[in-house]
């Protein structure tokens, strides 16, 4: 099981910054960016879709320009929530497409 959590370590450090899915030995999966990596946890970065639900996938209307915080032609930011998955909790670790 060390030998395991090391390898996943690795990874991790190798994939800092990117974009990877987890998949835990609980069955569970997440996805984001690799914020942080310490001895025990990977903190990955999990995308919500907050704003986009709130927006219906339409451009925002006049009245809500200065509520979000964006100019005409410009859609709203993600926000990213922390999520701490422990090593020995991992069963796999890879890499996913991310476009923009």
């Amino acid at each position: 099981m060390e030998s395991n959590t090391n390898f996943h370590q690795q990874v991790a450090w190798n994939c800092m910054n990117k974009y990877v899915g987890i998949v835990t030995t609980d069955g569970q999966s997440f996805d984001g960016f690799i914020a942080h990596v310490d001895q025990n946890y990977i903190t990955l970065a999990v995308p919500s879709n907050e704003m986009v639900d709130r927006m219906n996938g339409m451009p925002a209307e006049q009245s809500n320009y200065r509520q979000f915080g964006f100019q005409p032609g410009f859609y709203p930011r993600r926000r990213f929530y922390p999520r701490r998955i422990p090593f020995f909790g991992i069963s796999s670790l890879f890499l996913l497409p991310f476009f923009i």
